[in-house]
């Protein structure tokens, strides 16, 4: 019994039935697995092959089949090529490791994360953030995002800082932001305008800092109100996840035609300096 790549081989179960089994992981590419995705699911299908016989001559029995997964954050990350996400290992003493990861989205779905290494979006765009919790126990723990904010520069102790959430909460001042989910379940969800830094900055990165809220022993979905008081505690750095750089596309576009003119200076020139250097080269 083998799949699509004859590598991929099954084994016998033995108990009072007798089950055979073969396991592939939910990517595309092992085992001749083929994923394909739509507005709301991801599809996996391979075949299998069954024989009787050491030696194959004609295959005996040939089975499709297909594995379909609702998307959410998690499986639309995995079956990205490339997407934005920025991932953090943390230990939970007793428990195990963790590993949360932070995507920046494009709608709020939250199924449909941006690709590459920096995106360019309008400042009548939204930004449409998730995180998420893998690994260890997931039933026991919330994923409280205590702190997130915004720096024009990818340096996350940047004095120069917008908070979106603080000691839990959202910015009050701001009503274009919008906790969807913080400290409830293992992923958070959050959504706020995109916007610029006043003065010479045209990047935009983003920061959260996170904690893993044991629900049996700990109060985990925080309290807000307009007259809540801020902390102002300091950021434990080891615990923050990073994303960007998010440009302003007109920025972007600047860019490019800067770049563009730049080069064609250089096309008219470049006869010139050469006839100067042949001119000016001694006999």
């Amino acid at each position: 019994m083998y799949l699509r790549d004859s590598q991929c081989s099954g084994f016998i179960e033995r108990g009072d039935r007798v089950w055979m089994s073969v396991v592939t992981p939910a990517l595309d590419g092992p085992c001749g697995t083929v994923m394909t995705r739509n507005q709301t699911h991801a599809m996996y299908s391979n075949t299998l092959y069954l024989a009787d016989e050491i030696i194959i001559r004609d295959v005996n029995i040939k089975i499709d089949f297909e594995c379909s997964y609702p998307l959410d954050m998690k499986v639309s990350l995995k079956t990205s090529l490339q997407p934005m996400i920025s991932s953090l290992n943390i230990g939970v003493g007793g428990t195990g490791m963790f590993t949360v990861r932070m995507a920046l989205f494009q709608s709020p779905a939250y199924t449909q994360p941006y690709q590459g290494s920096s995106v360019a979006l309008s400042t009548e765009a939204f930004l449409y953030v998730g995180t998420m919790l893998d690994g260890g126990d997931l039933s026991r723990f919330a994923l409280l995002m205590t702190n997130c904010y915004a720096t024009p520069s990818g340096n996350a102790t940047d004095p120069l800082k917008y908070f979106i959430i603080q000691d839990g909460c959202p910015r009050t001042e701001d009503a274009t932001i919008q906790v969807v989910e913080n400290g409830e379940s293992p992923q958070g969800r959050f959504s706020v305008q995109m916007f610029r830094f006043a003065g010479n900055h045209d990047l935009v990165y983003l920061h959260c800092e996170v904690y893993l809220c044991d629900t049996v022993d700990e109060k985990c979905k925080p309290t807000c109100s307009r007259t809540r008081s801020r902390s102002g505690a300091s950021i434990d750095q080891t615990r923050v996840l990073n994303l960007g750089p998010i440009m302003r596309k007109g920025v972007q576009a600047t860019v490019s035609r800067a770049a563009s003119s730049s080069w064609g200076l250089l096309k008219v020139w470049l006869p010139l300096l050469l006839l100067a250097t042949l001119t000016m080269t001694p006999q």
